[in-house]
């Protein structure tokens, strides 16, 4: 593989993005409570809730990569539900919207639905701020040096956020590899990452980096 080929001359450019945090002044106290919030709250609520512990401003254990499983287990200490809501996936083809139904789905299989919870867990919404990077890259070489060097907000923007949220119906890296240089096996392994098995950033650019130079090194 030529890394200085510039494929059909199609730039990728990067953009990065900040998802301030917004009250929307829904609680739940009780599981009965939580899924009437996860029936009615905005789909920028249920992905803060399912995405953010991803960026590297929050902290949660390794075995709850979600909001939703942390106060499962934490604050209705129901250690069954917590495991089976954390183990939701994140990946292509799925949206926010497939996965607030797998959500319901799975805690609607409770039978502890008016259990009181220790404290309430809190609904957050966002606001997106999406900004331009000074990066563009029109070659393969290019691509991988801006991978490797961009703001882990670059890559969780074009890699999940713009997917997850529909306003792409893939993740960009896949797009371009694929519609810029034809490269369709490649393209297809960056798109079974799952996000939602990362709860550290850097081994999310990692295991991206790893896919790349496997496949255009060799």
């Amino acid at each position: 593989m030529n890394l200085d080929s510039q494929g059909k001359g199609i730039p990728f450019k990067f953009y990065a993005a900040y998802y301030p945090p917004v009250y929307t002044k829904v609680k739940a106290n009780s599981l009965s409570e939580l899924i009437k919030g996860i029936s009615t709250v905005d789909k920028n609520s249920i992905f803060y809730h399912v995405f953010h512990p991803m960026l590297s401003s929050h902290v949660v254990p390794e075995d709850l990569p979600n909001d939703f499983a942390f106060w499962l287990r934490e604050s209705l200490h129901d250690e069954y539900l917590a495991e089976v809501v954390a183990d939701i996936k994140g990946g292509e083809p799925l949206t926010i919207e497939d996965i607030r139904k797998e959500l319901l789905e799975l805690l609607n299989t409770s039978t502890h639905l008016d259990k009181t919870a220790d404290y309430p867990f809190v609904f957050i919404s966002f606001i997106p701020v999406v900004y331009p990077l000074d990066v563009e890259v029109r070659t393969l070489a290019e691509f991988m040096d801006a991978i490797a060097k961009v703001p882990v907000r670059s890559l969780f923007y074009h890699f999940v956020y713009k997917r997850v949220m529909g306003l792409s119906k893939r993740n960009d890296f896949t797009t371009w590899l694929e519609e810029n240089f034809g490269l369709i096996d490649l393209g297809e392994k960056i798109a079974k990452i799952d996000p939602q098995t990362y709860t550290e950033e850097e081994d999310f650019r990692q295991d991206l980096l790893k896919i790349l130079e496997g496949e255009l090194l060799k």
